[in-house]
């Protein structure tokens, strides 16, 4: 004769609770654990070190606005628009004026509410193109 635990006691014990018709029914921990891998990747990266700004400062000095448009159409244009109008990112219109460079560097870097990080993902040249396109093509002063 084989004897069943509740399925209360099979859950308490760590082992899987089965269902009425015997399937095994999967512990809501996998909910846990994507809440909270969800949770900190909307929390944008990490925030930008002197380090950090300073490379991207170096790098803006002689950065390739041709690059910069490239890496515009792949990684930004979604959000932004191709024309910088906005959408579910920012309009950029104007965007030379509402940030300095430096601040503007550390947005694309560290991400910003909705806005994924891009540093470790794009290099410093690449990042540094991103934001003389921006600014050269929807700011204020072209």
């Amino acid at each position: 004769m084989r004897l069943d635990r509740p399925a209360a006691a099979a859950s308490a014990s760590g082992g899987a609770a089965r269902s009425a018709g015997g399937a095994r029914r999967l512990l809501p921990m996998w909910v846990l654990v994507l809440a909270v891998i969800m949770g900190l990747s909307a929390c944008g990266g990490s925030d930008a070190t002197e380090a950090d700004l300073e490379r991207l400062e170096l790098a803006f000095e002689s950065a390739d606005v041709t690059l910069g448009s490239e890496v515009f159409g792949d990684s930004c244009s979604v959000c932004h628009g191709s024309d910088g109008s906005g959408g579910v990112g920012a309009a950029l219109g104007g965007v030379d004026e509402r940030l300095t460079i430096r601040d503007h560097l550390a947005v694309v870097w560290t991400g910003r509410g909705s806005m994924p990080p891009f540093g470790g993902i794009l290099t410093d040249a690449e990042i540094a193109a991103v934001v003389a396109y921006q600014r050269s093509t929807f700011g204020d002063e072209r």
